[in-house]
């Protein structure tokens, strides 16, 4: 659960309806996002994964670390994680599953 380490989920209008705990976000001056653990976790982030999963608020249902890395090239993924605005290990991990979807497209015209 990489996307749930580090993050700023973005409530959005819908979402605040849930009671979901919440802090400021730290990019969008006035919106609120999930709230961390001290280590920077998901308030609800277990230890078998999400514990809201079936609720989740809606950029957590979208998410998709493939998006991350096909948005951004590498140096600008660099840029972001030394700004503490992404983990690098998210776009990496899009980066190793787009790679073995081509590599399974490339396999499957043989």
């Amino acid at each position: 659960m990489l996307c749930c380490q580090g993050d700023a989920i973005r409530l959005e209008a819908e979402d605040l309806r849930m009671g979901y705990q919440t802090e400021p976000h730290p990019y969008a001056a006035g919106a609120l996002m999930i709230a961390h653990k001290p280590n920077g976790e998901c308030i609800y982030l277990g230890d078998r994964g999400c514990t809201i999963h079936d609720h989740a608020p809606s950029l957590c249902r979208s998410a998709d670390c493939r998006s991350v890395a096909v948005r951004f090239d590498f140096e600008t993924a660099l840029r972001l994680h030394r700004s503490g605005r992404l983990d690098l290990r998210v776009w990496d991990q899009g980066n190793r599953l787009l790679e073995a979807m081509a590599a399974k497209r490339r396999q499957e015209k043989h």
